[in-house]
């Protein structure tokens, strides 16, 4: 008997302005690309490590007035500004909370701090370990003009669950 899994990616945008207002600019989800999916089998296979990095960039100009989609033969970021470390928790979807014990979901979190990634924003992945930095998956957005006006705090949440037959 063979069992069929999916790999669901959401991800939410929230704007943390200096001061102490929130708001949350951002959400969808995102396209697990082709190399992502050898990630994945590598991390379990414990041959390599997992996500490690979240990377931004300012995309495509064009893509302001004629959006684009992503595909999942996507490699790298079209025109990459900044990569950061990320950090990774389990996460009780039920319950809304982290997750001391492994569950179906992954939270990945990481904050562009309001001097970091200082530009028109349009693009984003998430990445595996240096040196390699293979791309797990991609999203193209409307453009953010990130500035050092606010903290940029970017959560994607990364469920693996068995296909109902």
């Amino acid at each position: 008997m063979k069992t069929a899994f999916t790999i669901e990616g959401r991800f939410m945008d929230i704007a943390h302005y200096l001061n102490g207002r929130s708001e949350i600019i951002r959400e969808g989800h995102n396209i697990v690309t082709d190399s992502g999916l050898g990630l994945v089998v590598g991390a379990l296979g414990n041959l390599m490590n997992g996500i490690a990095q979240w990377q931004v960039g300012s995309g495509d100009p064009a893509w302001d007035t004629a959006p684009e989609e992503a595909t999942a033969d996507r490699t790298c970021l079209v025109a990459p500004v900044l990569m950061k470390p990320v950090t990774v928790s389990y996460w009780d979807a039920v319950n809304n909370r982290f997750s001391p014990t492994p569950t179906d979901t992954i939270d990945v979190r990481v904050v562009f701090m309001a001097e970091e990634a200082n530009a028109q924003l349009r693009e984003f992945g998430l990445v595996g370990p240096d040196p390699d930095h293979v791309l797990f998956n991609y999203v193209i957005h409307e453009r953010i003009s990130k500035s050092n006006n606010f903290n940029l705090e970017r959560i994607m949440r990364i469920t693996v669950r068995r296909e109902q037959n």
